[in-house]
């Protein structure tokens, strides 16, 4: 295609892509424009002109879309921790649901997908019980700036909870450390990890957030902790189980989002008891848990050995480590070896490059009756969903979860048979 001319242009905007970015077309050609919406007319300027595509910049909103509005964090514009404060949370819904179902009919070549429409999960704001946090030069902490290194200060952040938030304002500007995570379960822990900078680090000199001890860890370069006080962990408690994770380690960062997305994998996979089931990149047992309690036989895999080991303490301080067998495994060495029992069902979580072709082939050769799929790319979901269809399973339904309001992210639990 030709290049496009370099003085501002307008359009009407007719897409929206999966990471958030209008869709305009000038002379046949995709232009992406941050910050717009469909059926918004825009004003724009081209700044990355490639052969198929660009990318624009957002000037003005000539005839604004209905669901347009006032970003309620004055950052909104600066920051790149949120790219959809200027749309309405039910606006937002609609997109992420048409953003499911573009991808699955793209990329997943399903017609007519069976996707249900997002729902919101907790509130639009306050919901984050974790954040990693980077110093500016003068060592304010914020975020990147949308699409580079450079850091936006940001005191207080609205999408944090109250107490991140308190973690985050105890901590301080004044560590000397490169980046910041602060977190704060449901249970009350508080936590944080300082990653050190080039110059001498200060320790905070505050012992508790609100009362609550204040767990505090240092990152070497290795990316191996030290832990300076607390044990180096934290609980969180969904569906009435409590989790027990390392400060860093991963978990779900919202905990009403957690709390949906195990009602919904329950839902779609009805009765389990007696069943043998597989959950795949299973971390600290979030759906393996539940799924023993329900009574199926669950078999956990992880890569990671220390979420193994909290895998193992959560499900035996539930009661459930005679139901519960944990292998510390790559999912792919896992699901290409023979079994003498094949699973009945099978719960996949995996990162967001999605499970893919190899996985995916010897998943199906084992020839589960349910496969749960749980995505938190609905680009990956659809790449895998083809896949899958392949192999003789179909998407009975998708059920978007809007874990991240504000942001474009989207969470969504397939549920495919053969």
């Amino acid at each position: 295609m030709s290049r496009l001319p370099t003085h501002p242009l307008e359009a009407v905007v007719d897409g929206f892509t999966h990471g958030g970015e209008g869709v305009a077309r000038v002379d046949g050609k995709a232009v992406f424009v941050p910050g717009a919406l469909p059926g918004e007319s825009i004003r724009f300027q081209v700044d990355d002109d490639r052969k198929r595509w660009a990318r624009g910049r957002l000037l003005e909103v000539l005839e604004p879309a209905p669901d347009r509005v006032k970003p309620p964090c004055p950052h909104a514009d600066t920051c790149g921790g949120c790219d959809l404060q200027h749309v309405s949370p039910a606006g937002q819904l609609v997109l992420k649901t048409r953003v499911v179902i573009e991808q699955l009919q793209r990329l997943g070549r399903l017609e007519d997908p069976p996707v249900h429409e997002a729902v919101s999960v907790g509130p639009s704001l306050g919901y984050r019980t974790v954040a990693r946090m980077h110093a500016a030069e003068d060592g304010r902490l914020g975020f990147h700036r949308a699409g580079t290194t450079d850091v936006v200060p940001i005191d207080v952040c609205p999408v944090l909870t109250d107490g991140a938030q308190a973690v985050r304002s105890a901590v301080g500007d004044d560590t000397g450390a490169a980046d910041v995570t602060v977190r704060a379960t449901s249970t009350g822990d508080r936590a944080t990890v300082l990653r050190p900078g080039p110059g001498p680090l200060h320790l905070p000199t505050i012992d508790d957030v609100g009362g609550r001890p204040l767990g505090l860890q240092f990152e070497q370069p290795d990316g191996s902790t030290i832990t300076a006080r607390g044990d180096g962990t934290v609980t969180e408690q969904v569906a009435g189980l409590d989790f027990t994770a390392d400060v860093d380690g991963f978990f779900q960062t919202t905990t009403s989002g957690a709390e949906a997305l195990v009602a919904a994998v329950l839902d779609v996979l009805g009765d389990v008891d007696g069943l043998v089931a597989w959950d795949l990149y299973a971390g600290v047992g979030l759906f393996s848990l539940p799924l023993a309690r329900a009574g199926a036989r669950v078999t956990a895999v992880e890569g990671i050995a220390r979420a193994v080991e909290h895998l193992d303490a959560n499900a035996e301080r539930a009661g459930l480590g005679d139901r519960v067998a944990a292998a510390t495994m790559d999912v792919a060495d896992f699901v290409s070896r023979d079994h003498d029992a094949p699973p009945d069902v099978v719960v996949l979580d995996p990162p967001r490059t999605g499970a893919g072709t190899d996985v995916i082939a010897d998943l199906a050769r084992q020839a589960p009756g349910d496969v749960v799929y749980v995505a938190c790319d609905p680009a990956a979901l659809a790449r895998d969903a083809r896949e899958l269809a392949d192999h003789g399973y179909r998407l009975r339904s998708a059920r978007p979860f809007d874990l991240f309001p504000m942001t474009h992210h989207v969470e969504v639990v397939a549920h495919f048979r053969p």
